[in-house]
């Protein structure tokens, strides 16, 4: 068994027209729900678009949920997510607007804290990213 890697999917969504509560109690609760029973899928949180934005680009999606995983073999995640999507095991409801947009990222550095960088020098920062442990391929 190889190492397990960590992914997150990043997936932006807008509730049907005149939905929304429906949408937003379906989103914090049947969807989290059901996808955390799947195998891989280690936490998510549920974000709705901030009133100021730093650029002033037009926003398309007013949700985001961030969903991370931990797991050696991604494409067979990837593939139970669908599978239980097309035969009802991830219930999807009339509030959820099916023009979403998804994409799955993987981390090249660690989270790095304010402090923990608190007095140093940039090559200390690309030290505590952990950068070249994290980006080379293996």
């Amino acid at each position: 068994m190889s190492e397990k890697k960590q992914y997150s999917m990043l997936v932006f969504s807008n509730p049907t027209e005149g939905l929304e509560e429906e949408y937003l109690e379906w989103y914090a609760g049947q969807h989290i729900h059901d996808l955390l029973r799947i195998p891989g899928y280690v936490g998510c949180k549920f974000y709705k678009l901030a009133d100021i934005q730093l650029s002033d680009v037009e926003q398309k999606y007013s949700y985001m949920i961030i969903w991370d995983f931990e797991t050696d073999d991604f494409p067979s995640v990837v593939k139970d997510i669908s599978e239980r999507m097309k035969d009802g095991r991830t219930v999807f409801i009339p509030a959820f607007d099916t023009a979403y947009f998804d994409n799955t990222w993987t981390p090249i550095t660690k989270y790095v804290t304010s402090r923990e960088i608190e007095g140093k020098s940039v090559e200390e920062v690309l030290e505590i990213s952990e950068f070249k442990k994290l980006s080379t391929p293996k």
